[in-house]
């Protein structure tokens, strides 16, 4: 629980851009010399609304933000490229992150969106999903080869559990990087997180801020997470990324919003106590 309260910066450097404006996002090591954005923006809005990824990014770059998520899934490549192309941003001072159609199609799904994203590499490639039925030490072994001739900075998965992660550790020659997982103050699966600490595999959360469908809790109207945000003076959205920086894990968040854009990247200048990363624990079993 003590190490809750060591700041990220602890571990991390600042990303070095004479271009950052208001948000300055401290990295975090994932891999030998592979640095990541702690806060990264997403664009899964497929499929409905994939143009929109452009401003998406557009919007968080000249903020100052250098991290993107984004997905085979997402047929949002090529909005991306044209986002990062109307700025004056260097190639080596943003983190592309993408995922390939779970295990199947691996091959093609890099090359695609290598083509798409108009790059020579991507930083962070991820396995999207664990199929059971299919060999995904297989899918991890064609990450591992373009891995090899520099083509991916860094390779990890999305979306696996221990089960998963021991079936890929049985015959990997490089460990993930990365698991990017679903968790938030209302869901966490402490499992597997505890697999991903033991093994060095940095945990990344998506939805931070949890659901969105119709009777999802929110962290707006949760009055445990309300009381700790009057208490720091901060928003009730910092108070839940907090706590997932506060772990040790890094995070990526989803608005087209400017203003909450940069909210939600502003947390590095207050520290959840002990006692209050407790209580932020407990609200999962609060609610089972």
């Amino acid at each position: 629980m003590a190490s809750y309260l060591l700041s990220t910066c602890a571990t991390c450097v600042l990303l070095s851009t004479a271009a950052l404006s208001a948000m300055e996002i401290p990295t975090k090591l994932i891999a030998s010399g592979v640095a990541m954005p702690v806060i990264n923006i997403g664009t899964g809005i497929w499929p409905w609304e994939n143009e929109n990824a452009s401003e998406i990014v557009g919007k968080w770059i000249r903020q100052g933000g250098r991290g993107v998520d984004s997905a085979w899934i997402y047929l949002d490549q090529k909005y991306i490229a044209s986002a990062i192309a109307q700025t004056d941003i260097l190639r080596d001072s943003l983190f592309l992150t993408s995922k390939t159609p779970g295990c199947l199609q691996v091959k093609s799904a890099v090359e695609r969106d290598l083509k798409a994203l108009g790059t020579s590499y991507i930083d962070l490639m991820l396995l999207h999903f664990d199929l059971p039925a299919v060999a995904c030490p297989g899918a991890w072994k064609i990450l591992e080869g373009f891995l090899a001739d520099g083509t991916l900075r860094a390779i990890g998965v999305s979306n696996f559990d221990r089960r998963g992660l021991e079936k890929i550790m049985r015959t990997a020659n490089v460990v993930p990087a990365v698991n990017q997982i679903k968790l938030n103050v209302f869901s966490h699966d402490e499992d597997t997180i505890s697999y991903c600490t033991e093994n060095n595999i940095t945990v990344e959360a998506y939805s931070p801020l949890g659901g969105t469908a119709p009777g999802s809790p929110s962290v707006f109207t949760d009055p445990t997470i309300g009381a700790i945000a009057s208490a720091n003076n901060v928003s009730a959205a910092q108070v839940a990324l907090r706590w997932i920086i506060q772990r040790g894990h890094i995070l990526t968040v989803l608005s087209g919003n400017p203003a909450h854009q940069a909210n939600d990247a502003d947390i590095f200048n207050f520290t959840l106590s002990l006692d209050e990363i407790g209580q932020l624990d407990q609200i999962q079993n609060q609610m089972a």
